[in-house]
């Protein structure tokens, strides 16, 4: 039956892509019996935990000793040397902000136990932003980016409202992890700081005088391009309260989301009805509306969830719906990773409050975009590095050569339509930037929290062990078996006794999944989008499956706008596309294989792998 038309199965049956989706059949239909997972022959599938495990390279590796653990932010990947040999001055409170998280999730992942000297010195070096009375500190470098040569001193330091947000998130996820009741009381200091900072028009609603910006140490505003743009504090205020339980941070959110939802800041984005965000950065933008779909969910509250989810689909229909998404939403030829990160933060949110769905986007996003760009030194890679910089000399190729490795796991900061360096759009185009690459990292993180875990009744469904996502991973509730790309099945060895609630794709035809415990076929019992399982015993294998659809998709979005005259087609196989007409022109991104990587080889431990 490969490639056989259903003709019950139509293109509306595919969503969250732009364009138009056609000729939709069924590749592999669903089985009608199954043997147990020890004996199947599965293929290969993307390897989260090894994708956290080359990050702790970057991790460990980026940060120089000489400038205290100074990250890059600047760094080309096919330039010799790759970056700047002195301080990066858009690093502060930016790049090793955003880095600082990024230790407890590839941690967690990876179950690494390499570097720990540099990762307590990195964060030490975010404790020195921090000030007794919460007030963080720092020069406005990550403020003024096309500046890159400009010195600082002390004199120039402002507060610096961006990195307090991040440096927030950061203690609260050590709290979680650590119990360190410094952690704790630094944060909440930095939280009462900022809260210090809003402006109140109405009690429940505030705003920052700055929005993202800086401020000066008197408490006046710092012009500057990204003072319109809104503060991403809802999601670390959200954090704090959900690691220290204090009330007082989730009221702060929800008064700050007022503020955005109603365009309380008189010189902000006004974001409009349809989810339009007022020419806003596109990043930046869906950065501080992530907090809002989060809020949505802690709260249950719809009208968060509703309003992160206009802007989101309002920013879907400027991309492809494979991942790339311009960097500007008017219309631009370069996507940014940071980018696509915040759109699968949104959408895990969007889905938690009541729209399961969005998890398919998270699916589509971390295969066809983020494990892509993945940077790894292949011999393919190698080879043109030295041919680009054959006029430096061996000793300074080997030099940048031993540089790029050290950025090793990262992820690159954009992509193109069919291939890696943006061809068919802008032309090469191989930065790795300092706020990429852990933004990627999150990416992975959001992904691996989101396979599986446990809900209390919330809008998905009643309380017990919810799959939401096809990959591998193994967690204390059970382990979750991807069957895909080649196959729709979906199995979990429960590791706890409760009720389970596995979820197919939502373009698989309900009427053609299937249930099995072991190798029994049960009747299907539908709980809103999840198939739900009753009874479960430790040990229990549980299974669904579905039929796996192929389908093309001529793509559409803003880019077309820039560039009319280019045309894309998507081959999809599930949530994998395996090609693209035009075909790629440097290196592929789609290939009806996934991406594996290879072991980590420069000496960060991992535990054991699952293959």
């Amino acid at each position: 039956m490969q490639g056989s038309v259903d003709e019950k199965i139509a293109e509306k049956t595919v969503t969250g892509l732009t364009g138009n989706v056609r000729d939709v059949t069924v590749r592999e239909p669903a089985p009608t019996s199954i043997p147990p997972v020890s004996a199947v022959e599965r293929s290969a599938d993307i390897d989260l935990q090894r994708m956290a495990q080359w990050a702790m390279n970057y991790l460990i590796r980026s940060p120089r000793k000489e400038f205290d653990y100074e990250p890059v932010f600047q760094a080309n990947l096919m330039n010799c040397p790759p970056f700047p040999g002195g301080h990066d001055v858009v690093v502060a409170c930016d790049t090793d902000a955003r880095m600082d998280w990024e230790w407890y999730y590839m941690r967690e992942i990876s179950g690494s136990t390499a570097g720990k000297d540099i990762e307590a010195a990195f964060h030490k070096r975010m404790l020195a932003y921090v000030r007794a009375d919460g007030t963080v500190l720092s020069h406005p470098g990550c403020y003024n980016e096309g500046d890159i040569n400009r010195v600082y001193t002390e004199k120039d330091y402002v507060y610096h409202v961006w990195g307090a947000t991040k440096i927030l998130n950061s203690l609260a996820e050590d709290f979680r992890r650590t119990g360190n009741v410094g952690s704790k009381e630094t944060a909440r200091k930095i939280m009462l700081r900022l809260k210090k900072l809003a402006v109140y028009p109405v009690p429940d609603r505030c705003y920052f005088p700055a929005g993202m910006g800086a401020m000066k140490q008197d408490g006046t505003p710092v012009p500057n391009g990204w003072n319109r743009m809104p503060a991403p504090v809802v999601e670390p205020l959200l954090n704090y309260y959900q690691a220290c339980g204090d009330l007082e941070a989730l009221e702060f959110a929800k008064a700050y989301a007022e503020g955005i939802m109603t365009g309380a800041q008189p010189d902000g984005i006004k974001i409009k009805a349809d989810g339009d965000i007022d020419n806003g950065h596109s990043h930046t933008t869906m950065h501080a509306l992530w907090g809002i779909a989060h809020l949505g969910v802690v709260t249950g509250d719809e009208r968060y969830t509703a309003f992160a989810k206009r802007s989101w689909d309002f920013m879907l229909s400027r991309g492809t719906g494979a991942g790339w998404f311009p960097a500007l939403p008017g219309g631009h030829p370069t996507d940014e990773t940071c980018l696509t990160s915040d759109m699968m933060s949104n959408a895990a949110m969007i889905a938690r409050g009541g729209h399961p769905e969005y998890f398919d986007y998270v699916e589509r996003y971390l295969r066809n975009r983020i494990s892509p760009c993945v940077f790894i030194v292949t011999p393919e890679f190698e080879a043109e590095y030295r041919m680009v910089n054959r006029a430096c000399g061996e000793e300074q190729i080997r030099q940048g050569l031993e540089d790029v490795r050290k950025l090793q796991g990262g992820i690159r900061s954009c992509c193109g339509l069919n291939d890696l360096e943006n061809s068919i759009l802008k032309g090469t185009y191989i930065m790795l930037a300092g706020c990429c690459a852990p933004e990627g990292m999150r990416a992975i993180y959001t992904t691996w929290s989101h396979v599986i875990d446990r809900y209390p009744a919330s809008k998905l469904g009643p309380a017990g062990v919810y799959v939401n996502l096809s990959f591998n991973r193994d967690s204390k509730w059970g382990r979750v078996v991807s069957f895909m790309p080649k196959t729709g099945r979906l199995t979990v060895k429960a590791g706890v006794q409760d009720d389970f609630f596995l979820r197919p794709p939502h373009w698989a035809p309900r009427e053609q999944v299937k249930a099995f415990v072991g190798s029994h076929a049960i009747t299907v019992q539908w709980s809103g989008d999840y198939v739900r399982f009753t009874g479960i015993k430790i040990g229990d294998e549980l299974t669904i499956v579905y039929p796996l659809l192929h389908f093309l998709h001529e793509a559409g979005g803003t880019w077309k706008n820039e560039l009319p005259s280019v045309n894309v087609t998507y081959e999809w196989l599930g949530n994998m596309v395996i090609a693209v007409d035009p075909p790629a022109r440097k290196t592929p991104i789609f290939s009806p294989e996934v991406r594996i990587l290879p072991p980590v080889d420069v000496g960060i431990e991992k535990k054991d792998h699952n293959e």
